[in-house]
């Protein structure tokens, strides 16, 4: 061989390797699930259908989060419609769900998968033969309050905190104990940034056949409700979507204790000492003050009821006995009034009053006094 050629065809060679050695590695998509190549979930894949009939197999893993996923198909440059379909194990029979994505579309699903499991991935044609370029991703999304309630996120009374749907069809479990004291709990939830309606209900045990009270809130808005609750018991709030909504975003939930100062029964109801002015409030819409005092002698007694800031009529309702049927007489004190009766009495005699709203229509909140001589 000559010797000059000789040296050229090594000089070609050796140039020809170092070129190859520094050419990029291409990562290929699987051509079965035995061979599904790994996706690296957070980063976009970019992949080709090389030909007609070319099907790209992939796989992940989940993490071990209570985790939703997303995966989003991305038709780049692929002239027809292209289709991704999940399945739980490596083989056809396990499919989830399929995404299709059209000409220079996206589509994407995000649910919850179950933690370290396998999942695989398949892409190829969906009616119509094409080849062409196209992007795959999957994003873990880590859900904020668990969807159960076994592992139900415990609320601190008076305390907001913000929390997320992340995904359509979620659902967030939460539980909170009440005190020891006669209260009224107010449910208090805000759609902050959610692209729908939500809805939060109160269940008195952790079973859906006990609910007792529902919440709604419209994007951008506040709904609240309140209600007497045992004390010392534990009561389960589930925020998700109602019927015929699919919100997804950002809301904010808060249950406040607020104490009553009277009862709303005969049975525990407060004594009113007789020449002394005493003041309390209807907490809350709905409230009913119940009290009882003794005539210390028979005569005419003047009752006289102030409404001191309550926000529209209350009524008070003097009873003989401990029993709504008794009726004996009744004042009405609108904003900012004072109104009075006078009333036969019986030495000795226990007497009960019952104040509330003076309107089914008009709900109301404020102090007011009730003086009795």
């Amino acid at each position: 061989m000559d010797k000059k050629f000789g040296k050229s065809l090594t000089s070609i060679i050796f140039t020809m390797a170092i070129m190859f050695l520094f050419q990029p590695i291409t990562i290929l998509a699987g051509s079965s699930f035995n061979a599904a190549d790994n996706i690296t979930i957070g980063e976009s894949r970019a992949e080709t259908l090389e030909t007609k009939d070319d099907i790209d197999y992939f796989k992940f893993t989940t993490s071990s989060d209570d985790s939703f996923y997303k995966i989003e198909l991305r038709n780049t440059e692929v002239k027809e419609t292209i289709n991704l379909t999940l399945y739980s194990g490596g083989d056809a029979t396990t499919n989830i769900y399929n995404l299709y994505a059209h000409v220079a579309e996206a589509n994407s699903d995000t649910r919850k998968l179950e933690p370290n499991h396998t999942y695989y991935i398949s892409v190829k044609k969906d009616y119509f033969d094409c080849t062409g370029n196209y992007k795959l991703s999957v994003t873990e999304i880590k859900d904020d309050a668990p969807d159960n309630y076994s592992s139900s996120t415990t609320v601190s009374l008076d305390k907001k905190k913000t929390y997320n749907l992340e995904a359509v069809g979620d659902s967030d479990y939460f539980k909170f104990t009440t005190t020891t004291n006669d209260s009224y709990y107010k449910i208090e939830l805000a759609n902050t940034e959610a692209t729908d309606t939500i809805g939060a209900t109160i269940y008195y045990e952790d079973d859906i056949t006990t609910d007792m009270l529902e919440v709604s809130a419209y994007k951008a808005s506040i709904g609240s409700k309140s209600v007497k609750l045992e004390p010392n018991h534990t009561y389960y709030i589930v925020v998700q979507a109602p019927p015929y909504d699919s919100p997804i975003g950002g809301y904010k939930l808060c249950v406040t204790e607020i104490k009553d100062d009277a009862s709303d029964t005969f049975k525990n109801c407060s004594k009113i000492s007789l020449n002394k002015k005493c003041t309390y409030k209807l907490n809350v819409d709905g409230d009913v003050d119940y009290f009882k005092f003794k005539a210390s002698k028979s005569g005419t007694y003047t009752i006289t009821l102030a409404n001191k800031s309550g926000s529209d009529g209350i009524g008070a309702i003097i009873y003989n006995e401990a029993d709504v049927t008794q009726k004996i007489d009744s004042i009405t004190s609108y904003k900012a009034q004072k109104n009075a009766i006078k009333i036969k009495l019986k030495k000795n005699h226990t007497y009960y009053i019952g104040v509330e709203q003076s309107s089914n229509y008009y709900p109301v909140v404020g102090s007011y006094s009730i003086t009795i001589k």
